[in-house]
């Protein structure tokens, strides 16, 4: 398995021992400023007022749902994921949309990276109103961000995320495509 911007020169080499693409990263670069698009709503609150096992609980939700048709996780990954993300996560700028007391979406920023990077999705594949709840999170996490003087955020997800995709594409996201790929063992 490797990854890789879809002009590199790596690729080029994977591509030649019959890589399979198995998920396409979209340009990732988004000015904060194209958070104007987006709608609030009532339901998104910041991370920080949320019980971080709640949380932590939603990630491993949104992980594990967005990820099974490709990379499917073992029964007790959340253990892994949760290591150290208390660390790396900007609770105030991080968002939910709780419905019925329940984490239902989930914007994160990672402040352990320059630019900041923000990951969102809902905890299931089928949720009610899952894009407008994505959206205002997003929106959320942008305006926190662009309070602080932030201009441009990094964002990570697939194009098979389907709250997300339709949100991201509406920021004028910016930058190169990205490959994730197997290579097929040798003699098949």
């Amino acid at each position: 398995m490797t990854r890789g911007y879809v002009d590199d020169d790596a690729l080029g080499f994977a591509d030649a021992l019959r890589a399979r693409t198995i998920q396409v990263v979209p340009p990732a670069d988004v000015p904060a400023a194209s958070r104007a698009v987006l709608r609030p709503h009532p339901a998104v609150q910041s991370v920080r007022d949320l019980p971080w096992d709640d949380v932590l609980d939603a990630n491993a939700a949104v992980y594990a749902w967005t990820h099974e048709g490709w990379s499917p996780v073992a029964p007790d990954f959340a253990a892994a994921l949760s290591e150290d993300l208390e660390a790396e996560v900007d609770r105030d700028a991080s968002s939910a949309a709780v419905v019925d007391g329940e984490i239902v979406a989930l914007a994160l920023v990672y402040h352990d990276s320059t630019p900041s990077c923000l990951t969102a999705e809902t905890t299931r594949r089928e949720t009610a109103d899952g894009e407008r709840l994505i959206e205002a999170c997003v929106r959320r996490s942008l305006d926190v961000l662009a309070a602080r003087g932030v201009e441009r955020v990094t964002f990570d997800g697939h194009v098979s995320d389907p709250h997300f995709l339709p949100v991201w594409a509406r920021l004028s996201p910016r930058g190169r495509w990205f490959r994730l790929v197997e290579i097929p063992p040798a003699g098949g």
